[in-house]
């Protein structure tokens, strides 16, 4: 059986530079198009090996199906949560022309009750797929059971849920991620020295993939055969307001000031970088995602390393899948994990330049 990855519209697409509607009227020669965008979309399909039957089946179908997204808040342009959200946009925009209609909302991390009020008008609204980030364990599996109930398909984000059985989980392998920040932090220190785990969220009881990260850490740690007692405390913090980590940084270094090493289990670790730097700590710091607050803190020296896990292409495929298995009846591979690419001073640049 051959493994050659399906084309697709968007190929097309992008090889004539045209939008997805223009090769629809080619196709289906209606409407006016340029004799050189004919032509080069001709030429991409021939090329690329493009069956029209597929695009034609598409809008045969005649209906929109409708996505909701249900994310955490994103209330600045560097926050974490703009890039899944920019990657469902920019694929959602791509198959307007097909049919999907996106509705995004928006659950702040610090407040279950914002998370049940807008699951509720999701439920309510009856959409023909959801693209969920399930941050609160609890309250996420009494959701996806209403979602499983009605026979909505739903697909996990960044963070999954055991026993639970959404289309496809898109996401970093959370576990082997906090296993990784592990070994980066422990090539930094020497033998003993004291480690801190900064969490930032209300509970990490309730956080659905906060304490699988930090076991990961952990785990590294104990699979050291060198004989050494770690001491890796964690801190909870419920909150990312500058002030609350402070006040919540303050009281812990007072008590243990021996730390020299730090890890940040979400997209934060700027806040923690910026307190090192106003006290003159000699801290090593490592931390999670390409956000516009830890680029600045990692080419100033704040941070050592950043594990990027991908947060556009997430919502790239999230979208994606859902079109396929509306359009194609082709359900997704059950987990589709990204890459975990390791960033540092030197290649930072790189990835800017890439994105």
């Amino acid at each position: 059986m051959s493994n050659r990855k399906k084309t697709t519209i968007q190929d097309i697409a992008n090889y004539a530079n045209v939008s997805v509607g223009t090769i629809d009227r080619v196709i289906h020669n209606r409407g006016k198009v340029s004799p050189l965008k004919k032509k080069k979309i001709e030429e991409a399909i021939k090329l690329l090996d493009f069956n029209p039957n597929l695009l034609a089946r598409t809008l045969a179908l005649g209906k929109q199906f409708r996505v909701c997204s249900l994310f955490p808040e994103a209330k600045n342009s560097g926050n974490y949560w703009n890039l899944p959200k920019k990657g469902i946009e920019q694929v959602a925009n791509t198959y307007r022309d097909f049919g999907i209609v996106l509705d995004s909302h928006e659950y702040s991390l610090f407040d279950e009750s914002s998370f049940v009020a807008h699951a509720q008008v999701i439920a309510d609204k009856n959409p023909d797929g959801v693209i969920l980030a399930p941050l609160f364990e609890k309250e996420s599996k009494v959701f996806v059971e209403i979602l499983e109930e009605k026979n909505i398909p739903y697909i996990f984000i960044d963070a999954k849920i055991p026993d639970k059985k959404p289309l496809s989980y898109i996401g970093p392998d959370s576990k082997r991620s906090g296993f990784i920040a592990g070994k980066l932090l422990h090539s930094l220190l020497r033998e003993k020295d004291d480690i801190l785990i900064v969490n930032m969220a209300k509970g990490v009881k309730n956080s659905a993939h906060i304490g699988i990260v930090e076991e990961g850490f952990r785990d590294f740690f104990e699979s050291q055969d060198d004989n050494v007692d770690w001491n890796i405390n964690s801190l909870t913090i419920p909150s990312t307001e500058e002030v609350d980590v402070i006040k919540e940084l303050t009281k812990y270094y007072i008590k243990n000031t021996v730390v020299k090493g730090v890890f940040v289990t979400n997209s934060r670790a700027h806040l923690i970088s910026e307190f090192h730097k106003t006290h003159e700590l000699d801290i090593k710091l490592v931390g999670f995602d390409l956000v516009e607050k830890n680029i600045t803190e990692m080419k100033s020296g704040g941070i050592d390393f950043l594990i990027s896990q991908s947060p556009v292409f997430q919502g790239t495929r999230a979208v994606q899948s859902l079109f396929d298995y509306f359009v194609y009846k082709k359900p997704p591979a059950e987990i589709q994990f990204v890459p975990l690419d390791i960033i540092i001073k030197e290649n930072i640049d790189f990835y800017l330049n890439s994105q």
